[in-house]
């Protein structure tokens, strides 16, 4: 979705953009200080150094030890700003004399860390608690399983299609607009399915659902833009670990204020928190002039399809992701169908609560678990190659998602976190 979504004219360093997981932040920020205690020293910690020439003569004398001069700090610049940001006037940062891109990029960085975090609660949300909420609503139990499934593919069908266009309407009209229409549909769709009575209200709110897709490629591709090259790769992964959050904490946090206020009450605050995105993109996202593309947007959209198609290795990885993405979401929607038919056979005490805890603590589980596997097992493909610590995420996820069949809660949520774990771990080697 996100390579389909790239806006055709980004450059390289977006589209071969490395992969972090949220926990190379951590690592980021530590470097950051130990290069701070290396390169901004006082001039009392410079090392001493020597010439070729002060070398120990044959009376045992050295020549005059020299030190090094010590970094020059501009008067528009801390030594900690040196650090942290690049040497040269770069969009996206500012200096006193130098260019000033509209957005800086920590603070586009931090727009879209929250905007993937609104949006990848709500759209979880959805998929763990659409049955909960069918059956609120006054569907009868013989269609809930039914009801589910079509609500579910709804959004896809309307969404896929429509992924090559979000990039040429970019180019065309601005990145900021593109980002800031998915927000507002989101909003739109999320009161929509609050104030929903009937099947048929939360079918048309599904259906907006697919307009709101095409949105992450093109975050970071205006990411990649305000960037300095030497802080892409940590302002990447502060703008791509919001989805990664809600998909730990969302079905936790949403069973918990179903269980308190009700599932409505749920989906009032997600409407909320992507209103609140939408201003913030609205007030604090700018994008400096830039020509807009003069093709057509038939043109534009077929350019999306050859940047993604057109060479065989990135052809075969997008068949393997698809088949992946097809294993591991298609069950999505009835796992509280099937947790609720398995908690009849016995509920351990950890689980034990109202449906809505239950539902959102089990699929918590896996969501968590996959935050740790990305680094470790992303580790794994340094050390032993992407293909094969690819093999092994594939071969796993696909295994406990199997035992996930196993009639027993117990069962279901080791399954879950194991499936989780190998499943972080795919992504990192599959890009």
């Amino acid at each position: 979705v996100d390579m389909l979504a790239t806006p055709p004219m980004a450059g390289p360093e977006i589209r071969n953009r490395p992969h972090h997981p949220p926990l190379y932040i951590l690592f980021v920020l530590i470097s950051a200080v130990a290069h701070h205690e290396t390169e901004c020293q006082p001039k009392d910690r410079v090392p001493a150094t020597t010439s070729p020439n002060d070398r120990e003569d044959g009376l045992g004398r050295r020549g005059q030890v020299r030190r090094a001069p010590a970094p020059k700090v501009p008067p528009d610049r801390t030594c900690l700003e040196m650090t942290l940001l690049p040497k040269t006037p770069r969009a996206g940062f500012r200096t006193r004399s130098g260019p000033r891109h509209p957005t800086d990029w920590r603070i586009s960085a931090v727009l879209f860390l929250f905007t993937g975090l609104a949006e990848s609660l709500a759209f979880g949300h959805f998929q763990a608690f659409t049955p909960l909420y069918l059956r609120s609503i006054g569907v009868p139990a013989s269609s809930i399983t039914a009801g589910t499934g079509v609500l579910g593919v709804l959004g896809s069908a309307v969404g896929l299609p429509l992924l090559p266009l979000w990039g040429a309407l970019a180019e065309r009209f601005g990145r900021k607009a593109i980002i800031l229409r998915s927000a507002v549909i989101e909003v739109v769709l999320i009161a929509l399915t609050a104030r929903a009575h009937s099947p048929y209200t939360l079918a048309v709110a599904r259906i907006l659902s697919g307009l709101v897709f095409g949105n992450t490629g093109v975050m970071m591709a205006l990411q990649a833009e305000v960037t300095p090259p030497r802080r892409l790769s940590m302002a990447i992964a502060w703008a791509s670990s919001g989805p990664a959050i809600g998909i730990a904490a969302g079905p936790l946090l949403g069973g918990l204020v179903a269980s308190a206020l009700g599932l409505r009450a749920m989906f009032y605050l997600d409407a909320a928190l992507s209103a609140l995105s939408a201003l913030l993109l609205l007030a604090f996202l700018h994008e400096a002039p830039r020509p807009r593309s003069t093709s057509t947007l038939g043109s534009l959209a077929r350019q999306s399809l050859r940047d993604v198609l057109q060479l065989p290795a990135v052809r075969g990885l997008f068949i393997v992701y698809l088949l992946f993405a097809l294993g591991a979401t298609v069950g999505g929607p009835f796992m509280a169908l099937w947790i609720r038919t398995i908690a009849l056979h016995g509920v351990p005490a950890l689980l034990q609560g109202p449906p809505a805890y239950m539902v959102g603590l089990v699929l918590t589980l896996g969501g968590a678990a996959m935050v740790v596997g990305t680094p470790v097992l992303g580790w794994l493909g340094d050390r032993l190659g992407a293909r094969r610590a690819l093999l092994v995420g594939l071969t796993g996820n696909g295994v406990f998602l199997a035992l996930q069949a196993v009639p027993s809660l117990t069962a279901f949520a080791f399954s879950s976190l194991l499936q989780g774990f190998f499943r972080g771990g795919i992504m990192p080697n599959l890009m």
